[in-house]
This record gives structure tokens, C-alpha cells and sequence, in this order.
């Protein structure tokens, strides 16, 4: 009997018994159809929650960091449902991935609800941040040299490349230099930069400093993790006798890919799980 002929006869059953008639689709297991009499009207009534526990596990969890995240996957996941999946722009600093406990299997049968969900950002390290918001931000004399000390513990001691000593010496002569003019730049055969400054109202009194065109870096890129090397451009302008600094980051994004190799790194050896680079939609 066709489908249209089944529901005509469940309506016609229905008005004659005034009562609601089911109507089970043989083809389709999970869809059942009900005939009601006129001014009847069908409720749905979901009565889990009245329940000891619920029919299935489902969640969607937020970790914060990557111990967690494993410990929570390898607790409710297995090999034949769960994956993880990563997205990841390197370029913008963006990282994130994101776990599918009850994920569809690979037979045709092995089908499953995706509703149990486990998310983990690493969180990037101050130290970071704090380089990486300033990155190509110009800065007057006074600021910089502020900057510089602040900040003066995340400079890394790498030959070719000034110290963490002389950057503070640097930023002291900004400080010492900020009521003076600009007057000329040499640079000199170690690399660096010599600047002189003279007193407005002196021509004759000149102060020199010696800067460098280059330095390294030795931040953590997430909270916790181990610290990388970073190798930044010191750049520099002058404007009506003004000089304004900023500094260049040399390929960030290479840096936060390596981090974020080591963090997937960690987690695949661990979990052991199936392991894709995208997004999981349902």
C-alpha cells in the first residue's frame, strides 16, 4: 500500500474511533506519523530529565589547558568515535582545537549524534602579547625607553645581537636625550648605529648613543610552555628634529606554528586519536 493510501486510511480510522491512530513507516523505522481527529492536537513530552540518568552522554566543554583537554578526551573518548580537529590561521594568531566525543564511525551504520563536544584556545603568555600588540607601533623616545624596561627580562642574549645590558643603556639615553634634536645617524662596522643629538640652544654640545638595527627575543608563546626565540628590525623615523621608534618581529608566525606543533604533538601521542587540520560541522 502506498504511503499517501496509508495516511488516508489512519485519518479516515481516526475520525471514526475519535482517537489519535499511529501510523509506523515500515521503510523508515524512525518515523512514525499520528492521525488525530478534528480539534485534537499532538504534545511532545520529553521525560529524560525525570530520569536516574540520561539515555547518552552528550556536552560541550571548554578546557583550558592541554593536560586537561587530554585527561577530559581519553576520559569519555575511544578510538572508534572520537576525533579532534585543529584550526589554526598562523598568520593572524589563531589556534584552536576542538573534540568530537561521539563522532560517526567509519562503517556506513556506525552513525552517531556529534553532540559531545571538547574545545581547548591555548592561551597565549603575556609575554607574547605584549611584544606582539606592540609590533610595529611607533613610539616616542620617552615611551619606548619605558617599553624597553619593562620588558627588558624578555630580551635574549644572542651573539651578533645586543645584550639585555646595552638595551637598557640604549633606553636610559632616550630617556637622557628626549629634550634634544635630532642631528645625524652613522652607522657603524659592528652593525649598530651611532646617533648624535644636540641641545637646542647649544649646537656645539653634541650626545651620542649607539643603537642596534636588530635584537632577539626569548618569549613563552602559551601560558606555561617553554620559551622560543624571536629576532626583531629596530627601526626608527625622524620628523620636524622628532625621533619615533618601533621595532619589527621577524616572522611570528613561524614561531606560534612551532609552539602549536608541540602542543599537537603531545596531544596525538597521548590520545591517540584521529587527528585532521579544519572544522567539524554537524
Amino acid at each position: 500500500m502506498e504511503t499517501k493510501d496509508i495516511s488516508n486510511l489512519a485519518e479516515t480510522l481516526a475520525r471514526e474511533m475519535k482517537a489519535p491512530v499511529e501510523v509506523l513507516q515500515g521503510s523508515l523505522p524512525n518515523l512514525r506519523r499520528v492521525a488525530v481527529p478534528a480539534g485534537w492536537s499532538v504534545t511532545e513530552f520529553n521525560d529524560e530529565k525525570y530520569r536516574l540518568q540520561p539515555t547518552r552522554k552528550k556536552a560541550n566543554v571548554v578546557l583550558h589547558d592541554t593536560a586537561g583537554f587530554i585527561d577530559y578526551v581519553t576520559r569519555h573518548g575511544s578510538l572508534d568515535d572520537t576525533t579532534i580537529w585543529c584550526k589554526a590561521n598562523y598568520a593572524k594568531g589563531l589556534v584552536s582545537l576542538n573534540a568530537i566525543i561521539n563522532d560517526h564511525g567509519i562503517a556506513d551504520t556506525a552513525t552517531a549524534w556529534r553532540d559531545h563536544l571538547a574545545s581547548y584556545t591555548p592561551t597565549f603568555a603575556s609575554e607574547w602579547t605584549s611584544w606582539l600588540e606592540q609590533d610595529k607601533k611607533p613610539l616616542n623616545q620617552a615611551e619606548f625607553a619605558m617599553f624597553l624596561e619593562t620588558n627588558l627580562k624578555d630580551i635574549a642574549t644572542v651573539e651578533g645581537s645586543p645584550t639585555g645590558a646595552q638595551i637598557l643603556e640604549m633606553a636610559l639615553s632616550f630617556e637622557a636625550n628626549q629634550d634634544m634634536r635630532f642631528k645625524s645617524a652613522i652607522r657603524l662596522q659592528n652593525g649598530g648605529v651611532q646617533m648624535s643629538f644636540v641641545q637646542d640652544d647649544d649646537d656645539q654640545t653634541l650626545a651620542k648613543m649607539q643603537m642596534f638595527d636588530r635584537f632577539s627575543l626569548g618569549l613563552p608563546v602559551f601560558w606555561n610552555g617553554e620559551a622560543y626565540r624571536l629576532d626583531a628590525r629596530l627601526r626608527y623615523r625622524v620628523r620636524d628634529g622628532k625621533l619615533s621608534f618601533w621595532y619589527e618581529i621577524i616572522r611570528a608566525d613561524k614561531v606560534l606554528e612551532s609552539a602549536t606543533q608541540t602542543i599537537i604533538t603531545e596531544i596525538r601521542d597521548k590520545t591517540g586519536l584521529p587527528f585532521f587540520f579544519g572544522e567539524a560541522f554537524a
